[in-house]
């Protein structure tokens, strides 16, 4: 089961009635690692350079980039997309005044964008406070907790302790509303709605936690969705465990390390790329890499709040002789507002190749998924295939995971 917890994605539509570009100098898709191949090889627009940048967490070059195209083709396609690249990157870094000021061009240029229009409001509250920051940050190993195929690292927020889940797969962290109190946090409203599995929107609001630690790295002004504790995935997690720490935390530790006892090793420090690195590249607010089966090469989105990994439709349509060898069952899938159940096909085990052999088994194929991810991704990297690479690191200075020997 993967509860989709703030499944919060830019949905930006990169479509604007001005000056036609091509789709080669759009640098449409979701394959960052082919599209850094491109850019490598010379020839790509600068809009192209400074979204595989930003892709890759180049951050510097991709807003130089990214500003240059803004400047030098105003009210144009390119730099609409230009603008909607730098959302998603000030958003993952948790600079929102940065990201609120992106928006509002967007909506200066197309007043009418359902999806800009959508989340302009949280980013209004957010904006409010003063941005996430790295305020110290030393090396640390933590000892976590597992709970139903969800890893926790141990955290002191506004000076009360807990544990809450480590979640590559949350475009940004979230706590329930028993949480918020327990912390003594300030509640803020927004009109904005969360997407989920269901395709129905889950009200929320917004806190902010002013210090928090998690280790030795001490970060300023967490921002935190706060949901109602009926909502899943908190209604069954004991009370100091209704935290999860999304994308924009897990950045601003640089690097983690989880090894085969769910122990956690955090390694602050400069970027080292290691020449055993598997390459990671971000899809908006979406952690993806590549996993490979019988030669054919995926992308996958990686996410370590999911309990099991699942296949999607793109899957399914490469291996067609493989997905007539499975079994019909019914798979369902957990959102805030509640479940959906989508029709699929169980294999008995696939075996993949991501730094080493991993399986999965049993495999659960959603043919014909509407989930997030699902019409470009072969699947989505749960937290099952990933304990089979332990000892492994998240490194996303260099945005590498570095699966070892051992």
């Amino acid at each position: 089961m993967r509860v989709f917890l703030a499944s919060f994605v830019f949905l930006i539509a990169f479509s604007l009635p001005v000056r036609a570009e091509s789709n080669t100098d759009l640098c449409e898709g979701h394959d960052w690692f082919q599209m850094r191949d491109k850019v490598a090889g010379g020839g790509a627009s600068l809009l192209c350079k400074g979204a595989v940048d930003a892709s890759f967490e180049h951050r510097s070059a991709a807003e130089r980039e990214l500003k240059t195209v803004i400047r030098k083709m105003p009210h144009s396609a390119s730099s609409y997309r230009a603008h909607a690249h730098l959302v998603s990157m000030y958003h993952r870094e948790g600079r929102n005044r940065k990201a609120l000021e992106q928006l509002n061009q967007m909506l200066a240029e197309k007043s009418d964008a359902e999806d800009v229009k959508a989340i302009h409001p949280m980013f209004e509250v957010l904006a409010r406070n003063p941005d996430q920051t790295v305020a110290s940050s030393r090396p640390s190993t933590l000892r976590t907790e597992t709970i139903e195929g969800n890893l926790f690292l141990p955290v002191t927020a506004s000076g009360i302790t807990g544990y809450y889940i480590a979640d590559t797969g949350a475009n940004i962290s979230a706590m329930c509303e028993s949480e918020a109190r327990r912390l003594g946090l300030k509640l803020e409203e927004t009109s904005t709605k969360l997407g989920d599995i269901n395709g129905t929107g889950s009200t929320m609001h917004l806190a902010v936690v002013p210090d928090m630690w998690i280790g030795k790295t001490h970060l300023k002004n967490v921002a935190f969705t706060i949901y109602l504790d009926a909502n899943e995935p908190f209604v069954d997690l004991p009370k100091g465990h209704k935290g999860v720490l999304g994308i924009p935390v897990l950045i601003a530790l640089g690097a983690f390390r989880v090894d085969k006892d769910n122990r956690v090793d955090i390694l602050p420090g400069p970027a080292t790329t290691s020449n055993k690195g598997l390459p990671v590249a971000f899809d908006a607010q979406n952690p993806t890499i590549q996993m490979s089966l019988n030669g054919k090469k995926f992308i996958f989105t990686l996410d370590t709040g999911a309990e099991r990994t699942e296949l999607w439709p793109v899957f399914a349509s490469a291996f067609p002789d493989l997905m007539r060898t499975g079994i019909k069952k019914d798979h369902k899938i957990t959102g805030i507002s509640g479940s959906a159940t989508h029709e699929s096909i169980e294999l008995p085990a696939v075996h993949f190749s991501l730094g080493k052999d991993i399986t999965l088994a049993p495999a659960s194929v959603l043919a014909n998924a509407d989930v997030p991810g699902s019409e470009w991704a072969g699947g989505n990297l749960g937290f099952d295939l990933v304990s089979q690479l332990t000892p492994i690191t998240f490194d996303f200075r260099a945005m590498q995971l570095i699966v070892e020997d051992r």
